[in-house]
């Protein structure tokens, strides 16, 4: 029998070496436009049949889609109703502007810059740029809708100056190590977490108010009697009448913090997370230190609201920056898919199909 090879565990973090900072300097920046906003999250249940073969199968497919059906059709209302107050568009505008005013500021300063900072979908032009800083950004509400997570990854590639790892190896390079970009790094943004409810018996009447409401087809009509709407809403029900909140229930009562005044707190919070983002990728595209598995964590800011920005010392993550809310003892889940509004699959739907076709003209 072949013994498993072991691969020795190295950062996702990939700093530019000196030389590399200097052959850069003045690079063009692309945001890399999001093409699910600000998406919801929720677990889908995977249900085995009861039986093998295809009927198996097909049972369990049924089953499954009995039982997600709720939770999937109140996640894209919840990813709708959001979209109405935060718009894809906005959130890719507002990224580029603060990187642009950012760029500005430190456009005479040694080391790389952004003279040039653009707005680019994959829909459209699908592929990394070469010779390009990247920035993708991924925004998630929490399972429950507490909170509010916000990724950037950034990322450079040369075909001219092809990556090689400051690492060294016991046994063979691991072939992670010997291709991808020549940057990268990881940028978390946490909003401040929303007070989850407490059970109470007005609460839970509301409660079943509202899984009623989600029930209705999009003409406003309840589920008639019998059929597979008005059983998962039923189930629904059962489950609000006892004695806990489960994430997906209490997303009914949280996402509507998030819409109050038109949306205003979430626009603060991506306002708040693109300030982080922006800033500490200028900073951290001109730093070389090499992070490593087995460091320690860095405070690098703590804000009047005692809001922190760290750098992780530790594992796979090392390198990469965190900025979160004080005191957190209750971390939110994000399930095992999203929800995607409409407006949006719709707005990036019209992207590609305004994009360029590949050979036309030639």
């Amino acid at each position: 029998m072949a013994a498993c090879a072991t691969v020795e565990p190295v950062p996702a973090a990939r700093p530019l070496s000196q030389a590399s900072i200097e052959a850069l300097g003045p690079t063009r920046l692309s945001v890399t436009g999001s093409e699910t906003g600000v998406s919801k999250s929720w677990y889908y249940t995977e249900v085995n049949g009861g039986g093998a073969g295809l009927i198996g199968a097909i049972a369990g497919a049924i089953a499954a889609a009995i039982i997600n059906a709720a939770p999937s059709y109140r996640a894209h209302k919840q990813a709708d109703e959001v979209a109405e107050v935060q718009t894809v568009e906005a959130l890719n505008a507002s990224l580029v502007a603060r990187m642009k005013e950012e760029a500005g500021k430190a456009a005479t300063s040694p080391g790389v810059t952004f003279p040039e900072v653009l707005l680019t979908y994959k829909a459209a032009t699908p592929g990394a740029l070469d010779d390009a800083v990247e920035i993708t950004t991924s925004y998630t509400l929490s399972e429950d809708s507490s909170v509010l997570r916000i990724v950037a990854v950034a990322t450079y590639s040369n075909a001219a100056i092809p990556y090689r790892t400051p690492y060294t190896f016991t046994k063979t390079v691991p072939k992670s190590e010997t291709k991808g970009p020549l940057y990268r790094n990881t940028f978390t943004y946490y909003s401040t977490p929303l007070p989850v409810p407490t059970l109470t018996p007005e609460l839970r009447e509301r409660l079943i108010a509202n899984i009623r409401e989600s029930a209705r087809d999009a003409a406003g009509a309840a589920p008639v009697e019998g059929s597979t709407e008005y059983k998962t809403m039923q189930r629904e029900i059962e489950l609000a009448n006892d004695d806990k909140l489960t994430p997906n229930e209490t997303s009914l009562f949280l996402t509507r913090e998030w819409l109050r005044d038109n949306g205003a707190m979430i626009r603060q919070e991506v306002q708040r997370a693109h300030d982080f983002v922006v800033r500490y990728v200028m900073l951290d595209i001109n730093r070389t230190a090499i992070p490593s598995v087995t460091g320690e964590d860095e405070l690098l800011e703590t804000a009047a609201d005692q809001r922190t920005v760290r750098r992780i010392g530790t594992g796979y993550e090392a390198g990469s920056y965190v900025c979160s809310a004080a005191d957190v003892t209750a971390f939110a889940t994000y399930g095992n898919t999203i929800a995607v509004a409409k407006s949006t699959v719709a707005y990036i739907k019209g992207i590609k199909a305004q994009a360029p076709k590949a050979g036309a003209g030639s």
